[in-house]
């Protein structure tokens, strides 16, 4: 597969990695340990200092009322000077903040940085009805509520094709968009199939069975086990009788928006598009074909041996991309 944008990236990589690691690991070496109420993750020899030391850098929780349901994030140095720029990560379909907290701590002493959880996932509220403007109105009533203004976007997946709706709704919020792995449906392609999960489902009676369960969607061939037994965790809940995942299962199957696509020549500010060499949503065909709906599309920036979920099987080759494509 071609990797037009990589290389640079990679070099970019190279020079600034051990910069950011050494001044990751100094800001880190007083953190507060990470707070949580799922009983700890794996910590045995296989987890790697870095991961320690970024899920120990604790995000601080806030909610905001959005149309009535809490919708919950996570905020790093938004104490810190009001003039350094902001960042907001937002996720895929029925995951979480918290796949963002062994990512956004690395720009945490540079930025404004915030994860959210869309409603009906993570820790935010459920809702009766939902839409694709619903998620949109989740992103931007968080970027007003923690008074961010014009703010670098990062969506992955679902959250990526959200993002570039907000900026559609709301250009005044974003100053540039990254889009990672992200599905854009053209008039001509097929509806994506999808079945929901059972609307009702008994707890899992203990963590390690609710564990065992735990899929990603769609699956993919590599993941590092630390990671995926980090997601899982802060994936789940403790309710009387035992364990159930956190989203919402009167969630859609799929949020399809018709000829949302036509919307894309609106955005004006830059657009990076990033996928995983090994995805199985994104090829190259179809990001080339994405990027050049934009007026300011750039890339494809390709992380080698990534699939999908890029966070989970390549998450230090991302925030390199990440930080060289902010330089």
């Amino acid at each position: 597969m071609e990797r037009t944008g990589t290389e640079a990236a990679c070099r970019g990589e190279r020079r600034g990695l051990a910069r950011t690691f050494s001044l990751f690991r100094r800001t880190m070496m007083t953190s507060a340990p990470f707070a949580t109420d799922v009983p700890s993750a794996r910590t045995d020899a296989s987890v790697p200092e870095w991961f320690s030391r970024a899920v120990g850098r604790a995000g601080h929780s806030s909610f905001v009322e959005i149309d009535g349901a809490p919708v919950h994030y996570l905020s790093w140095g938004l104490d810190g000077p009001g003039d350094r720029p902001a960042i907001v990560f937002v996720h895929g379909y029925r995951a979480h903040a918290r796949w963002w907290d062994f990512i956004a701590p690395f720009f945490a002493d540079d930025y404004r940085v915030v994860a959210l959880d869309l409603s009906g996932m993570g820790d935010s509220g459920h809702r009766d009805h939902y839409d694709g403007m619903t998620f949109v109105r989740d992103i931007l009533g968080v970027i007003r509520h923690a008074g961010l203004g014009a703010s670098t976007i990062v969506g992955h997946s679902f959250g990526g094709a959200r993002v570039l709706r907000a900026c559609v709704e709301a250009p005044e919020l974003a100053s540039r968009l990254i889009v990672i792995d992200s599905y854009v449906r053209f008039g001509d392609a097929p509806v994506p199939g999808g079945a929901p999960p059972r609307r009702h489902a008994p707890p899992y009676p203990d963590l390690a069975s609710a564990l065992q369960r735990f899929r990603l969607m769609p699956a993919q061939p590599v993941v590092l086990p630390y990671v995926e037994d980090y997601v899982a965790r802060q994936s789940l809940r403790q309710v009387d009788g035992g364990w159930q995942w956190k989203f919402d299962r009167g969630l859609p199957a799929i949020v399809l928006v018709p000829d949302e696509y036509k919307l894309l020549s609106r955005i004006e500010v830059p657009v990076d598009f990033v996928y995983g060499e090994g995805s199985c949503v994104v090829d190259d065909a179809l990001a080339r074909r994405v990027l050049a709906s934009f007026r300011r599309g750039r890339g494809p920036v390709v992380i080698p041996d990534g699939y999908h979920h890029v966070m989970l099987s390549q998450p230090l080759a991302l925030v390199a991309a990440l930080r060289s494509l902010l330089a």
